[in-house]
């Protein structure tokens, strides 16, 4: 019995950090389906990653040719849209198709698993970089960080899952190998960069880090004495450059083994490894050419001096209470700052790879706030070390400060748990019911090869969700197109920003080719984004130019009632608008009221206008001596020079700058469709306004 007690023991001492990891895993995995709803998923890319799995899953094979994205089309090429998640998805799909679920259920909990996958490769790293204790928080971090889990939960069926896996998998390969110098571990690499290609089209991305650990390590040993002081840095130059070469030579070969055996293998599989290689460098000198990174605002520059900018490139390990967001930031400032200590210490293998991603993480950081995802996995990295190194560190003292260390870990443990707990029971697919009946009306409605064109965001849900051609959206098109997304996107600016209804018709029908129809989409979320509409459209920038206003919504914050407890009047922040026949929209500031030119409400259904300046004001304001006690302020006899916007549901309004009154957007979506002769509403609700173009 004391025998079996013994080796039970000695089971779970090996064992143990096995478990532990499972159980990181299947939380991860929990947090990140928790919100998962079958047959929906999140809208934009993932739909245009849906598309293709089921192409792959109905045909067994890559389309040769995409004729519905880019209309007129566009070739599929492996180095541009890697197929590596389609052909998972596809195999899980087929494995567990008895099940009777849809292929869209399943992509999204296949998305849930990538993304818990990550986990495994964070130990994996973390543990060689340090031990055990490193690995298991590495794991922990990894899988609750909300601005990793953000991008990597169920319904977002993206490629992000896989390619931070990929990162941290080729990471911990590229370090294995280089360490050991084996024939197993570089065919280990070989594979894992290879299936990282088939996955994303920068993958040698982490080529180049290992690249720079390499060269990082070499002036390490040239300079830098192995575990030594830093008074012995110049002692004997010359036999430690000549040792720092040899080292330099052995890393160099493994590398180089591996790029040119990924490089034969990319040739074979179409997969062009050379273009990663220029796409990295691309990145790496100007990420902000392409106008759908720019008008998504995820490559703004960032400060230095933005503290919580450096949170969220660490994770965005924040619940809103300073203090503990700040303790916990401190903390992880004080592992890293401790992991690049003891790395030193313990050998400059260890401390090459942690400066290298450091560096890396800053540099990435300030490519822009998109890319803090990759930031957040290697600041996690170096903070796990960190923390891998503290554990060892206290053991050597005593077992008080052994188990402060455990209960600083344990401490980590459950905060960030709680973190990934609540951020994963707000994230989920969208659910848009006016959205949704768009598709279903271009999908059941409208000849099956109709163009349907609007601004970039929504193309992946034409072609997904509605099945029909778009003239463009967010994959980016950079050879083999008749035209690229950048002057497609400019097109698509221009038909809604100018004031020339036929301009609009002739940028669509250069887009047309042989669709027998072709359809626009005005939508309510364009009233936000009208800066880059315009922006691109016309060259005017909102953000530097006067002359170039946008539309102001403004939401209901309160309302007014009458003697008969119906509503009088509605606040829209400073903007009243007095519930009458027709509404008068006014303009409070401090004592000062100003009623606006033109104001267009719905009566019977239909847009109304009514242009107020040509009305008589003096008897008008007149009319208004209740609404002026009611606001406690005096009315002066001019208009504000802008028109006011009240839709249907009243729920906010719009303001419209003069310079934006014609437009055929305005047109489109405030009047629905008046003024217009070539654009005629064949769908409508709140969100969503569809038109055919007619000659």
């Amino acid at each position: 019995m004391a025998l079996n007690k013994e080796r039970l023991t000695t089971i779970a001492l090996k064992w143990w950090p096995v478990v532990a990891l499972l159980a990181i895993f299947l939380f991860a995995f929990y947090i990140r389906g928790i919100n998962s709803v079958p047959d929906r998923m999140l809208s934009f890319d993932p739909i245009f990653q849906y598309r293709f799995t089921k192409y792959v899953v109905d045909w067994h094979t890559l389309p040769a040719w995409d004729e519905l994205s880019y209309y007129v089309g566009r070739p599929i090429f492996v180095n541009q849209y890697p197929p590596f998640m389609w052909y998972a998805t596809a195999l899980i799909q087929w494995l567990i198709g008895g099940f009777g679920l849809s292929l869209m259920t399943v992509a999204v909990y296949a998305a849930t698993f990538y993304g818990a996958l990550i986990t495994i490769p964070a130990f994996l790293l973390g543990r060689e970089l340090s031990n055990k204790w490193g690995g298991l928080m590495a794991a922990m971090l990894m899988g609750t960080a909300p601005q990793i889990l953000i991008r990597t939960f169920g319904a977002s069926y993206d490629t992000d899952q896989l390619v931070i896996f990929f990162i941290l998998m080729t990471l911990f390969l590229g370090v294995y190998a280089l360490r050991r110098r084996t024939p197993a571990s570089i065919f280990a690499a070989i594979a894992g960069f290879t299936a990282f290609m088939m996955a994303w089209g920068m993958f040698t991305y982490t080529l180049f880090m290992l690249i720079a650990f390499a060269v990082i390590c070499f002036l390490l040993n040239m300079f830098l004495p192995e575990g030594g002081k830093l008074s012995e840095i110049g002692r004997r130059l010359k036999e430690r450059a000549l040792d720092a070469a040899k080292v330099l030579r052995d890393h160099a070969v493994v590398l180089v083994a591996t790029l040119v055996a990924t490089i034969l293998i990319g040739t074979t599989t179409g997969a062009n490894p050379i273009r990663s290689i220029t796409s990295v460098i691309g990145f790496a000198q100007s990420a902000e050419q392409w106008i759908v990174n720019i008008s998504i605002a995820e490559l703004q520059p960032f400060s230095i001096f933005n503290l919580g900018g450096w949170m969220l490139a660490m994770g965005r390990f924040m619940i809103g209470i300073d203090a503990i967001d700040m303790s916990l930031f401190v903390i992880f400032i004080g592992l890293l700052l401790f992991g690049i200590w003891c790395g030193r210490k313990r050998g400059n293998f260890e401390l090459a790879f942690i400066l290298m991603l450091l560096a890396v993480s800053v540099y990435t950081t300030f490519r822009g706030i998109r890319f803090t995802e990759f930031t957040s996995a290697f600041f996690i990295i170096i903070i796990a070390t960190g923390f891998g190194y503290v554990i060892e560190w206290a053991k050597k003292r005593d077992a008080v400060i052994a188990n402060l260390a455990l209960g600083l870990g344990i401490l980590i443990f459950f905060i960030v748990a709680g973190m990934g707990l609540q951020i994963g029971q707000q994230l989920g697919p969208d659910i848009s019911p006016n959205w949704d009946s768009a598709w279903d009306f271009l999908r059941l409605n409208t000849p099956e090869m109709s163009l349907v064109g609007t601004w970039w965001d929504p193309g992946h849900m034409i072609t997904g969700l509605a099945e029909r051609r778009v003239i463009g959206d967010g994959a980016h098109c950079t050879y083999s197109c008749l035209l690229n997304i950048n002057d497609r996107i400019t097109d698509l600016g221009k038909i809604m920003a100018t004031t020339d209804e036929n301009e609009s018709v002739r940028l669509i029908q250069k887009y047309q080719g042989t669709s027998p129809k072709a359809y626009w989409i005005a939508s309510e979320d364009l009233i936000g984004k009208f800066q880059w509409v315009q922006y691109f459209g016309t060259g005017c920038d909102a953000r530097t130019e006067s002359r170039c206003p946008l539309y102001s919504m403004v939401s209901l914050s309160q309302v007014g009632y009458g003697q008969n407890n119906s509503i009088s009047v509605r606040h829209y922040s400073n903007i009243v608008v007095l519930a009458s026949d027709p509404p008068i929209p006014v303009l409070v500031q401090n004592r000062n009221a100003a009623i606006f030119d033109e104001v267009i409400w719905y009566k019977d259904g239909t847009p109304t206008t009514l242009k107020i300046s040509d009305t008589n004001m003096t008897a008008l304001i007149e009319q208004l001596g209740p609404l002026k006690e009611y606001l406690n302020v005096r009315f002066v006899n001019q208009t504000v020079s802008q028109t006011i916007w009240i839709p249907e549901h009243q729920q906010y309004v719009v303001v419209i700058p003069p310079t934006l009154r014609e437009t055929v957007f305005t047109k489109m979506f405030m009047l629905e469709g008046q003024g217009l002769d070539h654009f005629k509403q064949v769908f409508a609700n709140s969100e969503v306004k569809i038109y055919e173009v007619v000659n």
